[in-house]
């Protein structure tokens, strides 16, 4: 009989430590939209790889001030990751980078980063995307069957024209919510 309990005992608590894979994986790799990005000012930006203090990343160098809008539907527990610099081929000025969402009524912010010369370093920036997807409680707001636009902007705070990298820059999710995104992103196209 005390086997019997303790089998049961075992089985139940293997079933309860199963592994649970939670690595983010990429939704969307943003250097591969750069084509179907709105841009503003409409000339100045360049797909490179660039190396910022012995790292290599592919990257969008952009005119500072500038503005870079992509239209999408966003993933489930979507969030957006970039790493940033100021150009180091460029005018060293303090710049300000700011990523935020439009749904082409209004603009969220959603985050900023100031870069200041002579940090020769990529700096991570990330913004939660999760309130632009997925079901709400809610009989008009259905963020899932909507177009949103995603904005990277680069400001100028300084006194001369510079440019900005905005390195490897991707949205990410579980890889649940990416399978269904990929399938719903088809829908859209």
């Amino acid at each position: 009989m005390n086997r019997h309990v303790l089998s049961i005992v075992v089985v139940i608590l293997c079933a309860g430590c199963r592994h649970v894979e939670n690595t983010p994986v990429p939704a969307v790799n943003l250097i591969r939209e750069v084509d179907s990005f709105e841009k503003r000012p409409t000339e100045g930006f360049e797909i490179v790889t660039r190396e910022i203090d012995g790292q290599s990343h592919p990257s969008i160098v952009v005119p500072v001030p500038s503005r870079l809008t992509i239209r999408l539907p966003l993933p489930r527990h979507g969030l957006l990751r970039a790493l940033v610099s100021i150009d180091p081929t460029s005018a060293q000025v303090p710049i300000r980078l700011r990523i935020g969402v439009s749904d082409n009524r209004i603009y969220e912010q959603l985050t900023d980063a100031i870069l200041r010369p002579g940090e020769r370093h990529w700096t991570t920036v990330q913004s939660d995307l999760s309130a632009y997807a997925g079901w709400k409680w809610s009989l008009f707001y259905h963020p899932e069957r909507m177009i949103w636009g995603v904005v990277l902007a680069a400001d100028a705070t300084g006194g001369a024209p510079t440019r900005a990298i905005w390195g490897a820059p991707e949205i990410i999710t579980d890889r649940e919510s990416a399978k269904e995104y990929s399938a719903r992103r088809q829908r859209f196209r």
